[in-house]
């Protein structure tokens, strides 16, 4: 609807229908719209000086020139904080505005971006028209398109149809002009894709804290944030990106509604009312019963609805009366003049924002780090109440606060940042020198890591040299998942176990008392005496229990690389106590061995028999070092001396290097115990004897 004539420089402020949603930059253009479409109508112009009520005014929403409705695939790219789309009981609604407003905090809000919130909603907030609370703009369209007239597909083939049109007459149009469009607000220059990304994540970060202050209700924190995002977009460095207006510069001659409608937040709220501008935002603060009222109208003229207010202020004198003094920004002022290019191009990257939706990385990174209100994760043991040193790290500091989707966006190498009991850390300093290796680290990067990091045992020490060393900052309040004390140890990974598994783990454990009767059963049914040329009975039956223990420690190790949450913990626990009670068997198996002698060997080449002895020598070495190994790399971990008792630094640093270096060795032994020692050893005693017709079975049996 903007004028196409761009030797019109400029034009007055647009001029709306009193009966529907059509302006004119025109008043004789509108006099001729009533008396056509509206005979028998008296003359009616409804000023339209907000930039969002224009572009609702002057040309319909983007999705109309493709279908009155809106498929909710559609819907589901549109899930940022800068293109908020949420679906409410059959309509569509861009909120990406309102949320600082909404009297929930816009965390809320931004959980269910790109959602159909109606169920969530309606329990919520029963019998509440949100439209009352909702600027018009905000409508989109209809939920869903009809199958029959219209698919999916189609819909987003017209729609990368209408992109390509606009692209091609911002083209045309910046052809004929020397007029350029820049991001007039925070949020349209946060969707420029051109936007450098240092300054695009400075602003985000702002804008976090910032909608953290508004949950928490600290007005005051949110004013103080707007003022440094205005201080950074003022830098020189920056002033050529964007046309956002970072102050008022109307103290006299009157106050636009345009500028009125830049202030529409709890934190800074102005409203007209009979042509008055006042400020509201103390007046917020101290009366917070009148809060969503005002925030409905915050950044408007509200005259229309103040004068239907009945009985209770009847006088228009009530606010001069009434109202502070300070409060009072002045009278309302005539608009600006308005280039009517600009406003064109204007409207034109709306339209194609809106329709481009957001890029892929950043739908990404929403969709990794969406959390839907009142669908909590499954509690676990709270950190701060199990380490109280926790709290001394961060007591007094001032942590900035991050969104899922912000940390989400953290996955190289350079920057991986991990989100642990609602805490962001920066994990680069652990690259290089991680007990478990670096691609544990990056695989979880970005991610809420909680659940795995409990699953291994860190010590209070771990836990202290991690928040000094890369806590980073803290999830909006909004985003918090409730780690409980009281929770089970069951629910510290989110996993309760079901009745098919405590059935499996009763058999279980009948299978196992059963075969230790039928081992002591045999055991005492053969008592006869054995011959020099095998083995004591003692060393026998610890021959077998050695080699249960052995396939018992390989196969946990390799049930735990293969399982997660508590299966791992549990997997990983019976792991360590097999390789302790190896490490004790390998003791009591030395002495009953000098005790008792070696008992002479099998005849054979002198090439087999050394093999055999170097076999037999590796598996003492083997049962030795993987077990100390593993001791060495709790000790290291947990209880070596640290800064915490020495006051250095790098003994912090030679502990972490040592505790890698001793499970680096762990892992290495335990592959060679696996995929080599035990193939040979079991193919050369069982396969290689056997061919050669002798009882390599009866002379360790016990069962003789």
């Amino acid at each position: 609807m903007a004028p196409n004539d761009t030797s019109a420089a400029e034009c007055d402020a647009f001029f709306g229908c009193g009966y529907c949603a059509e302006a004119y930059s025109d008043q004789s253009q509108l006099s001729v719209h009533i008396s056509m479409q509206h005979e028998g109508k008296k003359f009616i112009s409804v000023p339209a000086p907000l930039p969002s009520r224009e572009q609702e005014l002057l040309h319909k929403p983007s999705t109309s020139a493709i279908s009155k409705n809106i498929p909710l695939s559609e819907v589901n790219r549109h899930c940022t904080p800068e293109s908020c789309w949420v679906a409410l009981n059959g309509k569509v609604y861009d909120l990406s505005e309102f949320m600082d407003r909404h009297p929930g905090g816009p965390t809320t809000i931004l959980a269910w971006a790109g959602k159909d919130a109606s169920k969530f909603f309606n329990e919520i907030h029963k019998g509440v028209k949100i439209d009352s609370y909702l600027r018009p703009e905000s409508y989109l369209g209809n939920l869903g398109v009809d199958g029959d007239l219209m698919s999916d597909e189609f819909w987003h083939t017209l729609r990368e149809v209408r992109i390509a049109e606009i692209r091609e007459e911002i083209d045309r149009v910046l052809s004929q002009t020397a007029t350029t469009h820049k991001a007039d607000s925070v949020m349209r220059l946060l969707q420029d894709k051109n936007l450098d990304p240092n300054l695009k994540l400075q602003l985000q970060r702002l804008e976090t804290q910032k909608r953290a202050a508004l949950d928490s209700e600290d007005y005051t924190k949110a004013l103080d944030v707007k003022r440094d995002i205005e201080k950074i977009l003022s830098d020189q460095a920056h002033a050529h990106m964007h046309d956002v207006p970072l102050e008022s510069s109307y103290t006299s001659g009157g106050i636009p509604l345009s500028e009125v409608a830049r202030h529409n937040k709890p934190h800074d709220c102005w409203i007209a009312i009979n042509k008055n501008v006042y400020d509201l935002t103390d007046f917020l603060i101290h009366h917070p019963e009148q809060r969503n009222s005002i925030l409905a109208w915050a950044g408007r003229d509200a005259t229309a609805m103040w004068d239907k207010i009945p009985g209770r202020f009847p006088s228009k004198q009530w606010m001069d009366f009434f109202m502070r003094s300070e409060w009072k920004m002045g009278d309302v002022g005539a608009e600006p003049k308005r280039d009517a290019v600009y406003e064109q191009l204007k409207q034109l990257h709306d339209e194609l924002r809106r329709l481009e939706g957001p890029s892929k990385e950043d739908i990404e990174a929403a969709k990794t780090a969406v959390k839907v209100p009142g669908k909590t994760d499954a509690p676990t043991l709270s950190e701060e109440a199990r380490f109280p040193k926790l709290a001394e790290i961060s007591a007094g500091k001032e942590l900035p606060f991050f969104t899922r989707a912000e940390v989400a966006k953290h996955t190289t190498a350079d920057e991986p940042y991990m989100i642990i009991h609602n805490r962001v850390y920066n994990l680069k300093p652990l690259i290089g020198s991680h007990p478990g290796g670096d691609d544990i680290l990056l695989n979880k990067a970005g991610t809420d890591a909680t659940k795995d990091f409990e699953v291994f045992e860190h010590s209070e020490k771990a836990r202290v040299q991690r928040d000094r060393d890369m806590l980073v900052g803290q999830l909006v309040p909004g985003e918090n998942t409730d780690w409980s004390a009281e929770a089970t140890v069951a629910q510290v990974v989110g996993e309760e176990t079901s009745e098919v598994g405590r059935y499996m783990k009763y058999k279980a454990t009948d299978i196992a008392v059963g075969a230790v009767a039928w081992y002591l059963y045999k055991t005492l049914q053969n008592t006869k005496p054995l011959s020099q040329f095998t083995y004591s009975r003692a060393l026998r039956h610890l021959h077998l229990i050695m080699a249960v223990g052995i396939f018992g420690a390989v196969g946990t190790a390799q049930a735990a690389s293969y399982s997660e949450g508590q299966t791992r913990k549990q997997m990983l626990w019976w792991h360590k106590q097999t390789g302790l009670a190896m490490l004790f068997a390998l003791v009591v198996r030395f002495f009953l061995r000098m005790q008792s002698g070696i008992p002479p060997r099998f005849p054979g080449n002198p090439m087999v028999q050394m093999l055999e002895t170097q076999s037999l020598r590796a598996f003492y070495v083997l049962a030795l070092l993987l077990p100390v190994s593993g001791i060495a790399n709790e000790y290291f971990l947990k209880w070596a001396p640290g800064s915490d008792k020495t006051g250095n630094a790098e003994d912090d640093k030679r502990n972490d290097r040592l505790a890698k270096q001793s499970i680096d060795a762990h892992k290495l032994l335990g592959k060679f115990l696996q995929f080599a020692w035990l193939p040979f050893h079991l193919g050369y005693t069982t396969f290689y004897h056997w061919t050669q017709g002798r009882g390599v079975v009866k002379k360790v049996s016990p069962f003789i």
